[in-house]
C-alpha cells in the first residue's frame, strides 16, 4: 500500500500580474513543493503557470516569472 500523501505548509495569496489580479497558492506535498497562478476573476479561474520543486522558494521562483510574462499578452 502506498503512503498517504498529506499537504502541508499551505500559502494562498492575491498579487496584481500586469494589470490584473492573480491568486498565487503554494503548498507541500511529500517531500515536494507545488505552487499555481490562476487569474482570480469571477467566472475566469484560467492558469497562469503551475510548478512543482522541493523548496517553496524555489518553486515560487519558477512559478512567477510565467504568470508574469503571460500576463502581458492578454487582450483588451
Amino acid at each position: 500500500m502506498s503512503p498517504k500523501l498529506i499537504q502541508n505548509d499551505n500559502s494562498c495569496r492575491t498579487e496584481t500580474v500586469p494589470g490584473f489580479p492573480v491568486a498565487f497558492t503554494s503548498y507541500g506535498l511529500g517531500s515536494t513543493y507545488c505552487a499555481k497562478m490562476e487569474i482570480h476573476l469571477p467566472g475566469a479561474g484560467a492558469r497562469l503557470a503551475a510548478a512543482a520543486d522541493i523548496t517553496r522558494e524555489a518553486v515560487e521562483d519558477k512559478v512567477l516569472p510565467v504568470a508574469r510574462r503571460r500576463g502581458r499578452f492578454r487582450t483588451s
